[in-house]
């Protein structure tokens, strides 16, 4: 019985240390700020951005490494934050999307989304991350992304929001 307690432990600290390896990847912070207009309707998604354009400080992030030298870049986090101290409650979606090859004509994938957003939201709304691999999006210099809004109610006034999203690359 001894025996088995040990190899089993031996095998699950084994799986761990292979499989639960520290993934140190590098931060790609960004920031912008808009507007959500007062009165908005509950019907549609409203798109801010599309013409959100997005240098990715490549050098200052990933200094002398090059897209050759990257695996991966992985979303990381978005974070809407309202500067006004209203309650974003009325939000009831959001989500991030970034077009390939900066193109706005082409369909956009899903970086950050968020669905059936908390009552009890207060002026920061915390976003999921995808798992898409955005190296080809992000290693070009600039991207182009917009911000989709589905609202339960109508905005009580306009007022300003900062994004603040972030990547992860991973170097090979």
């Amino acid at each position: 019985m001894r025996k088995l307690v040990i190899s089993i432990l031996a095998i699950i600290v084994v799986l761990c240390t292979n499989s639960c390896k520290d993934r140190n990847g590098i931060d790609m912070v960004y920031t912008r700020e808009f507007n959500i207009e007062f009165g908005a309707n509950t019907w549609d998604t409203h798109y801010h951005g599309g013409d959100f354009i997005v240098n990715t400080n490549w050098s200052e992030f990933l200094g002398e490494m090059t897209a050759d030298d990257i695996n991966e870049i992985l979303p990381a986090f978005a974070t809407l934050t309202n500067t006004e101290g209203i309650n974003m409650d009325f939000i009831r979606r959001a989500v991030i999307e970034i077009f390939p090859n900066g193109d706005t004509s082409l369909t956009p994938i899903e970086m950050c989304f968020r669905e059936d957003i908390p009552l009890n939201t207060g002026t920061t709304l915390q976003l999921i991350s995808g798992i898409y691999n955005f190296k080809d999006e992000l290693t070009d210099g600039k991207f182009t992304f917009r911000i989709g809004l589905n609202y339960r109610d109508f905005p009580p006034q306009t007022f300003r929001v900062v994004l603040d999203m972030g990547f992860q690359a991973f170097p090979k």
